[in-house]
């Protein structure tokens, strides 16, 4: 059961850490636009993302069993690559973007399109996993959606200009990143390379 417990908290806590810059967008989404709209296009990136990530698993896992600890080179790669690009960005790069009102479908594919590095974490940590540590770790995932939905909704309610500490937790994303590429690297059959 402990097992299980950390499970959904590590996927939770990977998830929020990967979707801090999603947490901003709907912050500025909600200032402009219906709720319904920002928070049905958030939810739906998210199951798309999730169920993406399942779906690779189980595929891996059955087409290459033997090399599903490699897939942690990915989340690693790119949370190196959002390190880097943090050290060497631009001062003009934290300018807050003009967000305009859209609709349902736009904010989904929004959503959805800042959502490659859930992807890329959750892919290979489902496919390095136990189905029955998968339903633990869809479901830690799934309250930490939900839970950044409550969170950006609380965000616009308390502080119509948004909040600055959500820019600088966002930079927390890439370290998430890498601490899964690395779990998935040494808790798998390549643990002996790393």
């Amino acid at each position: 059961m402990l097992a299980h417990l950390s499970m959904a908290a590590s996927a939770a806590l990977a998830l929020i850490a990967t979707n801090l810059d999603n947490l901003a967008v709907m912050v500025g989404l909600l200032l402009t636009a219906p709720r319904t709209r920002v928070l049905g296009g958030f939810g739906a990136a998210q199951v798309l993302v999730l169920g993406g990530a399942l779906a690779v698993a189980e595929g891996v896992e059955t087409a290459i069993p033997g090399w599903t600890g490699y897939l942690g080179i990915i989340p690693l790669g790119l949370g190196l690559w959002g390190v880097w690009g943090q050290w060497h960005a631009d001062e003009n790069a934290d300018q807050p973007a003009d967000l305009k009102r859209g609709t349902f479908l736009a904010c989904f594919v929004l959503f959805a399109s800042l959502s490659t590095d859930s992807f890329a974490a959750f892919a290979p940590l489902l496919a390095d996993s136990q189905p029955a540590f998968r339903v633990s770790a869809l479901f830690g995932a799934g309250v930490a959606a939900l839970t950044l939905g409550f969170v950006g909704v609380r965000l616009v309610e308390n502080a119509r200009e948004g909040s600055p500490l959500v820019k600088k937790l966002e930079r927390f994303g890439p370290y998430a990143m890498i601490a899964v590429g690395l779990y998935v690297l040494a808790n798998s059959g390549t643990d002996t390379l790393v």
